[in-house]
């Protein structure tokens, strides 16, 4: 091995390990002026101890000369921040360090051997002593760096120890053993220590490096747990925290904010049409058209399906925040271009706020999501300001609820029964079966307010299973060739319990299933799709007749239509009241009437009051009419005298009682 590697391994300090050597060189720091401080006091007491022996330049230089320099030393590495030191200053002053060691370990050897050639044997014992002790000192002091360990053993034990193995004086040939063998001891140990000590600082840095592991993950994971991994928009968990957060800081001076809900119109049968990616993709887009439409004061969120939260936390007044809500519905109504075609939705908005529309996230959310159904029922793909009007609803929908869950329901609740009538043969072909309720507390309450009650409380199954049973008892009393329709809700169809109950009451009721007509909603169907189509198909197969209601209301489309289990089509009653007025209505009428029959299914139309009303219709070929020109709605012995008593005229008949 050359000279220069033997200098490279003695003096080099590795820089593989920049840890260890900044956790070495923390340690010397507190170590060094230690060390320093045990040099210079020894060297001045041995200094002290030969002042009178030796020439006073031997004495005194030495000491002189080191002493400011062991002070600077001392002092700068005191008043170093050792964080701020990059890895290469670490390096090169550990080097330093091995450096100073061979020269101040050379310079005290060399020093102390030369005033031991003055002295007698008590001050040349203090020297023997001075480099022993002092040797063994300092050595501790550079545990942590082995390699000036080695360096002071080099250069100072080992000299000192060949110089009084090779005096004449048996003391000092023995303290030649002794301190071979004490530094010896002491540099294996030390050796043992260093690897304890890299060990320590590698198992250090490993903890370290998993616990930065650990908080990247969780940081991650705290991300993702608050992130909508499709748009990268914030989620549902995240949209509550923020309200939350927000409510808190609001709590005392009640500033305005106003929280806002959006539901996508027709993004299912999108999905259905194209499929999943295609609907995916759509969601990406609608949420890129809301991040730009929306102000950098807006908290957008994606809430799970179709449904989007917003939070605005400078909402301006009323009129601004709505004109907001109109751009939202208005951008969406844009077609978004797909590969696999041209999409198109809408969006209804509801807004709710702070604090007039509640002072809790969920009173909030509520009624936000409130606003939005309420436009989605009666003007959907706009935007609806939760107000005081809409409390007065909840209450009452509340309070009904209450009484509908306190009520003797089987008591309480009747049926009454609307004649449908063949106009040219001018026979009543079936009735359609009406629920009402008369509550002993709350009086005659409208079909639509606790059919709606019932449906959000969860009783319209229990409800419906009785007016079913109520319904055919009655249809049973009546003559064979009578038919009947009964109206299902969304969760009678899509709910498969309900749906076997309702079979059942069919089964055990002794009318025959062919006499019964169901009767549903395109919203109903449309809100699950595929359940709703098996429960349809349970009814079916059981022999009943299914009527799609209140068609050109909803949002189905003809595909949709075609695949449904569908017998009859019934015009909705809004197509009507304009009939005679509007040419743009009889086109739309004509258009379904044409649809019936090309798609072989019979054609109802409700809501006729006028001779007028009929002629047009009959022009038309719409024969099967509904309506008050007929006769309004009978109750049970009513509707029997009706059928007895019918006799065939093109007068309008009076209701009876």
């Amino acid at each position: 091995m050359s000279i220069k590697k033997y200098f490279n391994l003695l003096f080099e300090v590795k820089n593989d390990k920049p840890e260890l050597n900044r956790a070495r060189y923390k340690a010397l720091s507190k170590q060094i002026p230690i060390m320093y401080g045990i040099v210079m006091v020894d060297m001045l007491a041995l200094s002290y101890t030969h002042f009178s022996h030796t020439p006073i330049f031997l004495s005194l230089l030495i000491p002189a000369l080191l002493l400011p320099l062991t002070i600077y030393r001392s002092v700068m590495i005191l008043k170093t921040d050792i964080d701020t030191l990059t890895d290469r200053e670490i390096k090169s002053r550990l080097q330093t360090i091995n450096y100073l060691a061979v020269i101040i370990g050379v310079i005290c050897i060399s020093w102390a051997i030369n005033l031991m050639n003055y002295g007698d044997a008590y001050t040349n014992s203090h020297a023997a002593f001075f480099i022993c002790l002092t040797s063994i000192g300092v050595i501790t002091c550079l545990m942590h760096l082995y390699q000036s360990a080695i360096i002071i053993s080099a250069v100072v034990v080992v000299p000192g120890a060949f110089y009084f193995a090779l005096s004449d004086q048996q003391v000092f040939n023995a303290i030649s053993v002794n301190i071979l063998l004490v530094v010896g001891a002491m540099l294996f140990v030390m050796f043992r220590y260093s690897l304890d000590f890299t060990n320590l600082i590698e198992n250090q840095q490993k903890l370290e490096q998993q616990s930065k592991i650990m908080k990247i993950l969780n940081t991650e994971n705290v991300r993702l747990a608050n992130l909508d991994s499709l748009t990268m928009l914030p989620n549902r968990r995240s949209f509550f925290a923020q309200l939350n957060k927000i409510i808190q800081m609001r709590t005392v001076s009640k500033d305005p904010f106003v929280v806002g809900m959006l539901d996508l119109d027709g993004f299912k049968q999108v999905n259905d049409l194209y499929g999943h990616p295609v609907g995916d993709q759509l969601l990406i887009d609608v949420s890129d058209r809301l991040k730009k439409a929306l102000n950098k004061d807006a908290f957008l969120a994606r809430l799970g399906g179709d449904e989007f939260g917003i939070i605005f936390n400078n909402p301006g007044t009323e009129q601004e925040l709505m004109e907001i809500g109109n751009q939202i519905c208005n951008i969406l109504r844009i077609p978004f271009e797909m590969q696999e075609g041209t999409a198109k939705v809408a969006g209804t908005v509801g807004f709710a706020t702070f604090p007039t529309a509640g002072e809790t996230a969920t009173t909030l959310f509520e009624r936000a999501d409130y606003a939005l159904c309420y436009s989605k029922q009666n003007c959907k793909g706009t935007v609806v300001m939760f107000s005081e009007e809409h409390e007065t609803i909840i209450r009452e929908v509340s309070t009904i609820a209450h009484r509908l869950r306190e009520a003797d329901l089987t008591n309480e609740l009747n049926i009454v029964y609307q004649p449908v009538v063949n106009s040219a043969e001018l026979q009543t072909v079936s009735f359609e079966a009406l629920a009402r309720w008369e509550s002993p507390i709350l009086g005659n309450i409208p079909p639509n307010v606790f059919i709606r009650s019932a449906e959000q409380s969860g009783m319209i199954s229990q409800l419906t299973a009785i007016l079913l049973k109520k319904t055919l008892e009655t249809v049973s009393k009546w003559p064979d060739y009578m038919r009947v329709s009964f109206n299902l809700s969304t969760f009678d169809l899509c709910s498969h319990e309900s749906t076997l109950k309702l079979l059942t009451i069919i089964k055990k009721s002794g009318v025959s299933p062919k006499r019964i007509t169901l009767e549903i909603t395109e919203t109903a169907v449309m809100q699950d799709y595929n359940r709703a189509l098996e429960g349809l198909n349970l009814f079916r197969q059981l022999g009943c007749k299914i009527a799609l209601d209140d068609f050109g209301t909803g949002y189905s489309s003809l595909s949709y239509i075609q695949r449904m289990p569908i017998d009859k089509l019934k015009i909705d009653r809004s197509f009507i009241l304009d009939i005679e007025t509007s040419k743009a209505t009889r086109d739309i009428v004509r258009t379904i009437a044409d649809l019936c029959r090309n798609l072989n299914l019979e054609c109802v139309v409700e809501g006729v009051e006028t001779k007028e009303q009929i002629d047009l219709l009959t022009e038309m070929g719409l024969n099967i009419i509904q309506g008050y020109y007929f006769s309004q709605p009978l109750n049970e012995a009513d509707a029997l005298k009706y059928m007895q008593n019918e006799i065939p005229s093109m007068q309008p008949r009076l209701a009876i009682g």
